[in-house]
């Protein structure tokens, strides 16, 4: 038997998780990489928007990385079982709110990418954090860029750094909408 067909033993009574594959601390740890570029090269875009004062750019910017983080945030906090992981997590105000600030702070990921790669934790948890980063931020950022590509950046008004940098933003978006994709079909598959 090879084990795929039935259920494998368990050591969640003893405390101790499944061994992380090595392969799997490696998907984790290129994604956490990519999140962080992902996030930065938008907030550089942000302020590029504003430093060009391209207002309606950078207002939409805004809300779509500021409205993407509170909503990742509340869902964590408020739309979540009470269950974190490593464990139970308490469900009064306060600890809600703890988890809401964590994420919205992109605190959350850090520790749980950390927990993941060090400590060969279970990865369920960061799986669903980096999908609602990709579909909430990066997605309609990349969308975002990609219209200030085509109708500003290529104008005289725009700085010469401003096609470089949307053009790796918008790449890093993809990359990272593409990983948090994979990852949560991997982690629903198996």
């Amino acid at each position: 038997m090879d084990g795929r067909g039935s259920f494998q033993p368990c050591t969640l009574d003893e405390g101790v998780g499944p061994t992380l594959p090595w392969w799997e601390k490696g998907v984790v740890a290129a994604s956490f990489l990519v999140h962080i570029v992902d996030v930065g090269l938008d907030i550089l875009v942000v302020f590029l928007f504003l430093a060009s004062m391209q207002w309606e750019l950078f207002l939409i910017s805004i809300i779509v990385v500021l409205g993407a983080w509170v909503v990742s945030g509340l869902y964590v906090s408020f739309g979540s079982s009470g269950m974190a992981a490593g464990g139970a997590v308490g469900t009064s105000a306060l600890d809600r709110v703890k988890r809401f600030v964590l994420n919205f702070t992109q605190i959350q990921i850090f520790t749980e990418a950390f927990r993941c790669v060090a400590r060969g934790g279970e990865t369920d948890y960061f799986h669903t954090l980096r999908l609602l980063e990709a579909l909430l931020e990066s997605a309609p950022s990349a969308l975002v860029q990609l219209h200030a590509i085509v109708h500003w950046a290529s104008t005289p008004s725009a700085p010469a750094a401003a096609i470089p940098l949307l053009r790796a933003s918008v790449l890093a978006s993809l990359t990272s909408v593409g990983l948090g994709l994979a990852m949560w079909e991997q982690k629903v598959q198996f």
